[in-house]
């Protein structure tokens, strides 16, 4: 545990006007006063008046929080109050001029007229000069900002706000707030980042004002809304304690806002491409150390009203735990509200963690003041699946998929999670029920059982070409599959090594009720069938996909039949590839690059006797 122990240079009295903590400057000695805060965690059980320093420009702030310094405010209802201001630094690890990062303000503008939480604006950023010393970061309207300048330069262009509106990317639903101070409490913003010229680099802000504290209301309208949030106090927060205390007012998901910072050099929606992972407190682990469940973004580009694009991004985005969101960090409030309400931050989903990096993954933590955050490292985590369904070898789409006895198998809060739907011409989605209709879900948490038929949606624009694979399996021993009821096939999900054993094309058009996750193939259904044969058993197990990318047929055998022979036909009948003894292997190949392109029948043959047939389409070219 921390101690709460400060460094205090020069001098931190008690206020005469019962302020909880009173930090001025001694006027019959013409110094500056201030604490200094190293590596620890300040507590004030009540509210901070300030006085700003007026005698050395290099000690201008009351309160320094360096290091993993942070401050924490308690149950007391009075605001904060003063001229004076504390200054925090936030480290960003990835920007440039071109990549936006999401961020609220932990600080309000103290030189508003009247006492408590203030707006907030890019004149609370300032350029670090030295331990104590920093100076108002310098801002243009034109399109990049520059960290070589002294002090730093920011594009005002790109700082926008979000107010509670429709669900979607529509430049309509941000609001332009450019170099003005009218972010209010509780509102994130968005900002590309500084940088000398197209390069991706770490930028480090120092954040200077009246510290946020107390209960903070963020408005949401009824209805499917999106509004840009995030935390709003100089420390870090809970979003479990945060999100189990707004499920009443329509909270049902966090996202974050993400994109590939080291690439895609441009401020042009379509040359560009990010997406938002999915946030929900899932299921509580021994002791409540869960850290949360996310599915990291799909990265697809915009259309130029900020649209879904048509044209492929970059991947797939960070898997990282988010339960406790460090200073600084904004994030989007999905709601789904009868009537209009409030979210609403408060004091009791503050606590101390020792990370500071927006964009860190890691959460090394402490307990203070009796707000515990445990590492995940501690935690026995609940069984689970993280899938990531591959689309056209371009982009993936990630899956959780979870068992819980606390869950039933229809929309639960806080359980599962929304999909985003923000990839544009392909996507793959759970399917679950809520309100009487099947919605799509990123994340789905489910009581377990061995007859389990897990639907698994996909709708797509044009030909496309899918593959699903497991790249996470934690505490859950079943083999999964996927199985097409419309062909009666199965394809192993598992997180071993493969090609393309797991692809399959689609055409045009929404798939709603073909697929399913199962956790029996199709030897073990037709197994329960006292009409089943051999053969029916063999033919549902095996199967086949003609990859012509890496020109070759790849054979799947998830139940380890014995394949003594492997046969390849033209359409006139004429053997062209003859193989022996493949042995019981769960997978194996046949290279097919010195075949032509054509039509073929391949034939497998088990120690049984069994033969299997399979028509392939070749193409090398």
């Amino acid at each position: 545990m921390k101690n709460l122990l400060l460094t205090i240079t020069l001098m931190a009295t008690s206020s005469a006007v019962f302020s909880q903590l009173y930090v001025a400057p001694n006027t019959s000695a013409s110094t500056d006063s201030y604490l200094y805060v190293n590596n620890e965690v300040l507590f004030v059980e009540d509210d901070i008046n300030l006085t700003e320093n007026n005698n050395n420009p290099a000690t201008k702030a009351s309160i320094y929080l360096r290091g993993d310094s942070q401050l924490i405010q308690g149950t007391g209802t009075t605001p904060n109050s003063g001229t004076g201001y504390i200054s925090v630094y936030q480290t960003v690890d990835e920007t440039s001029n071109y990549h936006y990062n999401f961020w609220h303000s932990p600080v309000g503008n103290q030189t508003i007229a009247g006492n408590g939480n203030k707006n907030a604006g890019v004149s609370r950023l300032y350029d670090i000069v030295d331990i104590t010393d920093s100076n108002l970061a310098s801002t243009t309207t034109s399109w990049n900002g520059n960290a070589t300048t002294s002090p730093i330069t920011i594009s005002t262009r790109w700082i926008y706000k979000r107010l509670s509106s429709p669900n979607n990317e529509q430049e309509a639903n941000y609001v332009f707030v450019g170099g003005a101070d009218n972010i209010e409490p509780g509102y994130g913003f968005t900002m590309k980042g500084v940088s000398n010229g197209a390069v991706t680099q770490s930028q480090t802000y120092d954040f200077r004002g009246r510290p946020n504290n107390g209960d903070i209301n963020v408005p949401i309208n009824a209805g499917n809304q999106w509004t840009l949030s995030g935390n709003p106090y100089p420390s870090a927060i809970d979003l479990v304690e945060f999100f189990n205390a707004n499920t009443g007012n329509g909270l049902t998901e966090i996202l974050f806002w993400d994109e590939p910072k080291n690439s895609e050099y441009s401020h042009y929606y379509v040359n560009k491409s990010g997406g938002y992972g999915v946030w929900v407190p899932g299921p509580a682990n021994s002791g409540n150390t869960n850290p949360g469940s996310y599915t990291a973004p799909t990265f697809k580009t915009y259309s130029a009203n900020g649209g879904l694009g048509g044209n492929a991004g970059t991947g797939t985005g960070a898997v990282i735990d988010r339960r406790y969101s460090p200073i600084g960090q904004g994030f989007v409030l999905n709601t789904n509200a009868g009537a209009a309400t409030n979210i609403v931050h408060s004091n009791s989903h503050r606590l101390y963690t020792s990370t500071l990096n927006v964009r860190s993954s890691e959460n090394n933590t402490e307990t203070i003041n009796g707000n515990e955050a445990s590492t995940a490292s501690e935690s026995v985590e609940i069984p689970q699946m993280r899938i990531n369904v591959v689309i056209n070898n371009e982009y993936a789409r990630q899956l959780l998929l979870m068992f819980s006895d606390e869950s039933t198998d229809g929309y639960d809060v806080g359980l599962d999670g929304h999909h985003p739907m923000d990839s544009g011409g392909a996507e793959s989605y759970f399917l679950i029920e809520e309100n009487g209709e099947l919605e799509p879900f990123v994340i789905q948490t489910l009581p377990y059982s061995n007859d389990k038929q897990i639907p698994l949606g996909f709708t797509l624009d044009e030909t496309t070409l899918f593959n699903v694979k497991a790249v996470e399996i934690i505490n859950f021993s079943r083999n999964a599959y996927l199985w097409d009821s419309l062909n009666d096939t199965y394809k192993l999900i598992d997180d071993q090594p493969q090609t393309e054993l797991n692809s399959f094309y689609l055409p045009a058009g929404t798939y709603n009720n073909r697929f399913f996750i199962v956790f029996k193939n199709g030897r073990q259904v037709n197994e329960d069938s006292p009409k089943a044969t051999e053969t029916e058993l063999v033919r549902a197990s095996v199967n086949f996909f003609q990859n012509n990318p890496y020109k070759q047929m790849e054979i799947s055998n998830p139940d380890g039949y014995t394949i003594k022979e492997a046969t390849i036909y033209d359409m006139a009948g004429k053997r062209i590839i003859h193989k022996t003894n493949l042995g019981s292997a769960t997978s194996f190949t046949i290279p097919t690059s010195n075949i032509s392109d054509g039509v073929y029948l391949i034939k497998l043959l088990t120690d049984t006797n069994i033969d299997i047939d399979y028509k392939m389409i070749v193409k090398n070219k």
